[in-house]
């Protein structure tokens, strides 16, 4: 049986010698998860999620007097399905090393197996991020996440990122959020939607918090105020140290339904059991 932890595998705390240990932090961390601040987290009913389009009936017609009113038309667009997907991992220890290892924190096999699952599952969110202009990872209308070709039900597309890339600045906040105020609703009459957050890199968070919350503008000296700052609320950036940098990749979540969502079929479930012919303590935990 691979991976148990035998006597050999902890000598170094099998006598009352240590000073301390030195370990990963396993308490919050579950609080302290990234996906929280920039996903929504919705409870799956079954092993699989449909997302259905639907758009119209546009708007109304100038109806002459004593004429028939026009009749609206719904459409459907696309469908996107989601599959619940299963992740566990699971970890074994002898009887003998729980005998006589001295240090029972050295091993804390639940904790260790809580942290790999909360762990998992914020990267597993942020490759949302990562695969967003990857033509691999598609949609229900056969786009990436982010794409200037997402289909409309009435027909027609529309684009949900930048024209040109841009540099975390001033400028690409006003120029999304113009854009974002103009995206058309489902039936392709303009809708409108506000910006929220900002989720970017780690390695940008100091750029965003400085346009975020300044007051004023340095373009200006200093005398002309900062519209991102006292015409929008985007709160704090999100910044995720898992998705690397480039100079442009961050995201703006907006108020559009249907934005990031991490799905839990079933949430983190821990257990534990005795293999007695082996003498072996095994703990697991797995979430969907």
């Amino acid at each position: 049986m691979a991976g148990e932890v035998f006597l050999s595998t902890i000598a170094h705390q099998l006598q009352e010698t240590l000073d301390g240990i030195i370990d990963d932090k396993t308490d919050g961390i579950e609080r302290s998860q990234y996906l929280h601040k920039w996903c929504d987290e919705p409870e799956m009913k079954g092993a699989y999620v449909d997302i259905l389009e639907m758009g119209g009936p546009g708007l109304a017609s100038e109806k002459p007097e004593g004429t028939e009113m026009a009749t609206g038309v719904l459409k459907e667009g696309t469908l996107t399905r989601f599959i619940a997907r299963t992740f566990a991992l699971k970890m074994m220890i002898t009887e003998e090393a729980m005998e006589d290892g001295k240090y029972p924190e050295a091993i804390k096999l639940a904790r260790r197996l809580k942290r790999a699952m909360y762990k998992t599952q914020d990267i597993d969110a942020t490759n949302m991020l990562v695969r967003g202009w990857n033509t691999a990872y598609v949609f229900g209308d056969g786009q990436p996440m982010f794409s200037a070709s997402h289909t409309l039900p009435h027909g027609g597309t529309y684009s949900n990122t930048m024209t040109t890339p841009l540099s975390p600045s001033r400028s690409a906040v006003i120029i999304a959020s113009s854009a974002v105020r103009k995206l058309p609703g489902h039936d392709g009459v303009i809708e409108g939607y506000m910006l929220k957050k900002v989720v970017c890199p780690v390695d940008q968070w100091a750029v965003w918090a400085g346009i975020i919350k300044s007051t004023r503008v340095p373009e200006s000296d200093f005398n002309e105020i900062n519209v991102v700052n006292t015409e929008m609320d985007l709160g704090e950036p999100v910044a995720i140290p898992y998705w690397s940098n480039t100079t442009t990749n961050y995201m703006f979540k907006t108020d559009a339904e249907g934005g990031p969502t991490f799905r839990h079929r079933r949430k983190a479930r821990a257990r534990s059991w005795v293999e007695n012919g082996l003498e072996v303590m095994s703990h697991s935990v797995s979430a969907r």
